[in-house]
């Protein structure tokens, strides 16, 4: 036995997976030399290279952010793969929407699970890599390499901050020169804490992102193979679009909205992705190879077989010149909705495909009036005693390109550059900063005009039509742009009060997190907003995981259960 070392205290705070934890003492033969790790600049690289795609795969993963884009009736789905069915069905279960069900031998708790131990795993390499630089004081390769890591290092920390801040009730920030002595007397702190911690760190990652200077990133960080580069410019874009991100998408109802600062979202956002400085707009991506990393948000979202596009969307975006056409909410059963003809050229008359009915699903063989998102099958696949709620008759076929399983239309096989965040997702931060802070109305509507008219071949807006029509206009772009995104769905209809009633608005710290820190589980969301079950503990006798180790895992079995040929 062996003490914890400051490689692996961490898990032993907020991070630890644990049958009980009696003793801060672990037996893990597999575990390095902290010294030797500290100090080895190829290892110390292989943090960087592997929190940055815990990041994004975390980001787009099956449990978490599908189900809450499901959550927010952006997707719909009654299989229960990844507990779709448990979070977005009602009637069943619970009378409405389910709470999280915070018990640790749940089966229902991964999606809790997923977002807490994947941040705060990687949040352990990362500490890890600005010890071994700024204690330790290990060169990369060479200084310039050393500043790039340590950069992206503490970008990463914002990542963190940010993610837990925009998903959690409470949350830890804990960094290198954090003491670790006592880890279990560290103190949770509060989501606004959070918050400002994420937007502290940004800050500070720009600054040094500036400094490194550097060209281009290695492409590994973002894919096995073909993965993209990017320079610390760029970067800094990207951390622009984030704080404008936690800022915007932080808020759990309406009446937190209307406190934002909205003018600092404008200004974070004007310096974002959309911005036209530099080598100009541009997406953040990773290559989805289904074997090395995975985008679970894409991968099903776009499989018209596996999952269709909510009807409460589906009605809004088929509105076209034939009243008939428009798809009804709720599915009319048992006629179901007819192929649509919208003014929307993302949605169009609903043709897809290379021939008829083609995949067996009811579609309509493509046409010059093809929509580029949205494809209509006149097969409702889901079971209809699992509710007709979740029956629709449209698909969301913008990355069918990596959509699973695979269709083998042309250039299609299952592969292809995953968007984790987008330009236009920041055109429309920008839009609704100067919108609800009183700036420009021209300005904001001809961002939101970007894909209104660009995209969707909609009217164009100029400026002069007020708030509410402003507002009302973009709503309606976020509902489309913003679907295939990671959970940025569930938290732009949460703080709009869009969500279905008793639809949890954030997680709980998962129930084995609360059983390490000897405090009572609890929940939200769910008939009566309960507090949660009976506290217990998971006396199993599994080994003590760390959040590193934990985050691997989830990570692995994301693309062990993603090649399963099944529904569930």
């Amino acid at each position: 036995m062996r003490k914890l070392t400051r490689w692996t205290r961490l898990a032993a705070v907020a991070v630890l997976v644990t049958a009980g934890c009696k003793s801060l003492e672990v037996t893990n033969p597999n575990s390095p030399d902290a010294a030797r790790a500290f100090s080895d600049p190829g290892a110390v690289a292989g943090l960087v290279t592997g929190a940055i795609r815990n990041w994004v795969q975390v980001r787009e993963a099956f449990d978490g952010p599908l189900v809450l884009a499901t959550m927010a009736d952006g997707f719909t789905a009654s299989w229960n793969n990844f507990n779709l069915r448990y979070y977005t069905s009602f009637g069943a279960e619970c009378p409405a929407r389910c709470g999280w069900d915070n018990s640790p031998t749940s089966n229902f708790r991964f999606e809790i699970e997923t977002e807490w131990y994947g941040f705060y795993g990687l949040l352990s390499s990362v500490n890890d890599v600005l010890t071994a630089i700024r204690t330790n004081h290990v060169t990369i390769t060479d200084a310039n390499t050393t500043k790039m890591l340590e950069a992206t290092s503490v970008m990463l920390q914002g990542v963190v901050f940010s993610n837990i801040a925009l998903n959690y009730d409470q949350g830890f920030v804990v960094t290198e020169a954090t003491d670790l002595s006592n880890p279990l007397a560290l103190p949770l702190v509060t989501r606004a804490v959070m918050k400002d911690s994420a937007i502290a760190k940004f800050g500070q990652a720009i600054a040094l992102m500036t400094a490194a200077g550097f060209t281009a990133s290695p492409t590994t960080w973002l894919g096995a193979t073909n993965g993209p580069s990017y320079s610390a410019a760029q970067y800094i874009k990207l951390i622009n679009t984030m704080q404008a991100e936690l800022l915007a998408y932080y808020p759990r109802n309406a009446a937190e909205n209307a406190t934002v600062n909205w003018g600092q979202v404008a200004t974070y956002a004007s310096g974002g992705l959309s911005s036209a400085s530099g080598s100009g707009p541009f997406e953040y991506k990773f290559y989805n190879d289904e074997v090395n990393m995975i985008d679970g948000v894409k991968t099903w979202g776009n499989s018209i077989g596996l999952m269709r596009v909510d009807t409460r969307l589906a009605h809004n975006i088929t509105n076209g010149p034939d009243p008939a056409k428009i798809h009804a909410d709720p599915w009319p059963d048992p006629a179901g909705n007819p192929q649509p003809n919208a003014f929307d050229k993302r949605v169009g008359d609903g043709s897809w495909g290379p021939s008829e009915d083609f995949l067996g699903l009811g579609t309509v063989a493509e046409t010059p009036n093809a929509g580029t998102d949205f494809a209509y099958a006149g097969v409702a696949i889901f079971r209809a005693a699992r509710g007709q709620y979740h029956q629709s008759n449209l698909g969301h076929v913008r990355y069918s390109y990596i959509a699973y399983p695979g269709y083998g239309l042309p250039t299609e096989d299952g592969t292809g550059m995953a968007p984790v965040y987008t330009a236009t997702m920041n055109d429309l931060l920008w839009a609704e900063g100067l919108i609800r802070s009183g700036g420009s109305a021209a300005q904001a509507a001809a961002l939101i005009n970007k894909t209104r008219v660009t995209r969707g071949g909609l009217s164009t807006l100029t400026g002069g039509e007020g708030t509410p029509a402003l507002l009302a206009a973009l709503q309606y772009e976020q509902d489309i742009e913003l679907l295939g995104i990671g959970g940025s769905p569930f938290y732009n209809r949460r703080r709009i009060d869009g969500l279905l009633a008793m639809t949890p608005r954030q997680m709980p710290i998962p129930a084995k997190e609360l059983a390490i820190l000897k405090k009572e589980l609890y929940s939200f969301g769910g008939p009566g907003n309960p507090t949660g079950l009976a506290p217990g503990v998971d006396d199993t006798g599994a080994p003590i995981i760390s959040a590193r180790q934990r985050g691997e895992a989830i990570v692995r079995a994301q693309l062990v259960q993603a090649r399963r040929r099944h529904r569930e």
